[in-house]
């Protein structure tokens, strides 16, 4: 597992369309951003070779 932080994981999430990326690879689906508990605004995803990435946001 990895964690990319960003300043807007919104602008992230549309610029890359993960959902597209998800498709071409034939890899899990992709879970859109939310808020989280511990108070970071997550979306995952998973890479070619099955590695998931959390793409976050800190939100203060």
């Amino acid at each position: 597992m990895l964690q990319l932080l960003v300043r807007d994981v919104d602008a992230w999430w549309s610029q890359v369309n993960p959902k597209a990326l998800a498709d071409r690879f034939a890899v899990n689906r992709a879970a859109p951003p939310a808020m989280q508990s511990w108070g970071m605004k997550v979306g995952f995803v998973f890479d070619p070779s099955g590695v998931l990435w959390h793409v976050a946001e800190a939100v203060f």
